[in-house]
């Protein structure tokens, strides 16, 4: 991130723990239970919000090199990342376009692969999706090569990762629905490797996001891990479009207004922790040479979701494999084991509305941003 950028992060939290405040939205928000309990709505926001806009479905640094691949299922859609010869990244559906098999097995990691047979009847397909070969095709009869290939996903790479839109035929300007936080991101930093990704499950993909969204239970939940060195209840809020950043500030915050401003260096000295929300459900902190990407997705039902999270790092970075693993069983057991508290008793009936403080001011922006694309007022 831009070094001015930072700093007017770092003086704004500075000021908000001197004056005991936070980023703070203008009113409280209440949200009907039905928003997590009903079907209903459940169906309509994974068909709306996760079929049809641009998902981050990996990293740049999960295709390294020409030939790398990437096959992995996201709310039931089986889908195939590839990167060409040229360098380009191709997405496709996962399924052979004769009878339907997946052509390349679901992986946590990427394989590197020129083509792909698929073990139904072996029909080949290359790395752009073409269709290469017919096994027998004297026997099978005429096919057109051409309209036979895979199933294309529009995709495109931004801000070193993939996104890509589940449902074919819909196109949509991944530039433009970055809006302006890709200039307030920055380009992350090429010497990043990949450290490693961890799958997480966690409850409703809406409790999920949110947690991650306020540092309101730092203090309390996270009081024997996080609580150690994050400030509670101190974060900023910034807003692009149906975007947001939040950024949390560590405890050793104030020896930075101790110091002349050009000597700072919020990110490097781990002072505060820029965390980007790309809606609908991905998550990216940045820190002192690496980044730490959170792609939260529905699971099969309203009850459950996936987190699969994944770390790239540079060389001098303190962010190595037994950081993910740690962060991980975090997340796991102290943030997702009260989501699933949160849904059984919201089941009850005993609660008419979920209410949320003028201090989650970015759980408001994410829920202004479902509203708008769900067409609720």
């Amino acid at each position: 991130m831009d070094q001015v950028v930072q700093n007017r992060l770092a003086k704004r939290l500075i000021d908000y723990s001197q004056h005991k405040t936070t980023a703070l939205a203008p009113h409280l928000l209440e949200v009907s239970p039905e928003s997590y309990l009903d079907d209903d709505v459940w169906h309509a926001e994974v068909d709306t919000l996760f079929k049809r806009l641009p998902l981050g479905v990996c990293l740049s640094k999960e295709l390294p090199v020409p030939g790398s691949y990437l096959a992995q299922s996201i709310v039931g859609v089986p889908i195939l990342v590839t990167r060409d010869a040229d360098g380009k990244v191709h997405a496709f559906l996962n399924m052979c376009t004769h009878r339907g098999a997946n052509i390349a097995p679901e992986t946590e990691c990427a394989g590197t692969a020129g083509r792909f047979v698929c073990p139904y009847h072996a029909w080949t397909f290359d790395n752009q999706g073409r269709l290469i070969a017919v096994q027998d095709s004297a026997l099978f009869g005429e096919v057109d090569r051409v309209s036979h290939g895979l199933t294309r996903l529009h995709a495109d790479e931004r801000l070193a990762m993939v996104f890509a839109i589940l449902t074919p035929g819909v196109t949509i300007d991944i530039g433009e629905y970055l809006a302006d936080v890709g200039d307030y991101f920055g380009e992350p930093s090429a010497a990043m490797t990949l450290v490693g990704t961890r799958t997480v499950k966690g409850g409703h993909w809406k409790f999920v996001v949110e947690g991650h969204l306020e540092s309101y239970h730092f203090s309390t939940l996270h009081r024997n891990s996080i609580a150690a060195f994050m400030m509670n209840n101190g974060s900023t809020s910034d807003q692009f479009g149906i975007h947001h950043s939040i950024t949390f500030c560590a405890k050793s915050r104030a020896s930075l207004a101790m110091r002349p401003e050009e000597e700072w260096r919020p990110i490097d000295e781990d002072h505060i922790q820029p965390q980007f929300h790309f809606f609908p459900g991905k998550l990216v902190t940045r820190f002192r040479d690496a980044m730490l990407v959170q792609m939260v997705r529905p699971g099969a039902d309203p009850r459950g979701s996936t987190n699969r999270i994944a770390v790239v790092a540079g060389p001098a970075s303190h962010i190595n494999a037994a950081k993910l693993d740690q962060t991980a069983a975090l997340v796991e057991n102290e943030d997702y084991g009260v989501s699933h508290d949160i849904l059984q008793g919201m089941a009850s009936g005993a609660r008419r509305s979920v209410l949320f403080g003028r201090n989650e001011q970015s759980v408001h922006h994410f829920h202004e941003s479902l509203d708008h694309f769900m067409g609720r007022a």
